[in-house]
């Protein structure tokens, strides 16, 4: 008797890495570009705002790609514990009032981060959309 099989074989294993290797090359490519923007945004920032001008603030600026159990991410700000070498203030909490305004009011906000995302919407789009190809 002549027997006819039929062999399915799932290539899921090597698609899910190649999709998930994509995704975190677009993840790196996406921080780079948003902390570029907001170190950019921070030296614009400071400018007009009462903040000493060191530029350590700006380049305190950091991004780092983050993998997760099934979760990639990308991370951008400053980084807790380096202290202002002037005021010897924390300069993530001199980012946040940059970012934020301080608690009390008396300085408003010189929004840094979250411009930096908005002005590269599209620009994130087209890199996640492209991961996938």
């Amino acid at each position: 008797m002549n027997e006819s099989f039929v062999t399915v074989v799932s290539h899921r294993q090597e698609i899910e890495s190649k999709l998930t290797s994509n995704l975190e090359d677009a993840m790196n490519k996406i921080g780079v570009l948003v902390q570029s923007r907001a170190s950019k945004n921070i030296k614009e920032n400071q400018a007009k705002s009462p903040w000493r001008k060191t530029g350590q603030v700006a380049s305190s600026v950091i991004n780092q790609t983050v993998i997760e159990n099934n979760k990639i991410t990308a991370e951008i700000g400053i980084p807790q514990g380096k202290t202002h070498k002037i005021s010897k203030t924390a300069v993530d909490k001199i980012g946040k009032w940059l970012e934020l305004g301080t608690p009390n009011g008396r300085q408003p906000p010189y929004p840094w981060l979250f411009p930096a995302v908005e002005s590269n919407r599209q620009n994130i789009i087209n890199l996640l959309k492209d991961s996938y190809r």
